[in-house]
């Protein structure tokens, strides 16, 4: 089986490229992949207040899903999370967007970003999922704290942003009414965070759809 490490050292590389801000319409449209010397985020989502009545939430996701609730997708997928913020009632902070609700199996904390998370941010009480779509991707930092990231390649989202969106959105949606938070692994690389183990489930050939 791949170590995380071999996993990023494999992924192609553009160099520094140019900075890179916290504020997220500084990165509207942006592509770029750190270098081997930047470092994750501190952005402790555990300070995040947890959303208890979740029928207002699955109200505004039902219109998502019935085309009343619209989101831009015209600036990239920083301008999406504009979008999901809103949907999602996320809150954002150190360059992630962050919410916890609390579902029929316990508190789920989500987070969509741009780039892969720092596991240490999470709470090891929570069920930890991350979601991000691949513009920047920093070494992995380890962790204690067990959770789950869904990679989506840059490629992937720019092919098909509106059904990246739908996917997360109706995963959420499973999460909230208790359950699995699962994405197709069409659509993202599934690699679990444990302290002693790290497991991928692998994108499909590129030939799939």
């Amino acid at each position: 089986m791949k170590t995380n490490q071999d996993n990023i050292k494999n992924r192609p590389q553009m160099g520094s490229g140019p900075s890179y801000s916290d504020s997220p319409s500084d990165n509207v449209n942006s592509s770029i992949t750190s270098s081997p010397t930047d470092t994750l985020r501190t952005s402790k989502n555990s300070a995040a207040k947890i959303i208890k009545n979740l029928t207002p939430l699955l109200s505004k996701i039902r219109k998502f899903k019935n085309g009343d609730f619209s989101i831009n997708y015209s600036k990239g997928w920083n301008g999406v999370l504009v979008g999901l913020r809103k949907l999602l009632q996320l809150d954002y902070e150190g360059g992630s967007n962050y919410a916890n609700y609390e579902t029929p199996k316990g508190i789920l904390s989500l987070r969509l970003a741009d780039h892969n998370a720092n596991g240490n941010n999470f709470n090891p009480e929570n069920i930890n999922m991350s979601v991000f779509v691949a513009l920047i991707e920093y070494p992995n930092i380890p962790s204690k704290i067990e959770y789950t990231e869904f990679r989506i390649a840059q490629e992937t989202y720019d092919k098909m942003p509106k059904d990246v969106v739908y996917a997360i959105v109706k995963a959420t949606e499973q999460a909230l009414n208790g359950e699995a938070f699962t994405i197709n692994t069409d659509i993202a690389e599934i690699i679990h965070y444990a302290p002693e183990t790290t497991s991928h489930l692998p994108l499909p050939p590129a030939s799939a759809t």
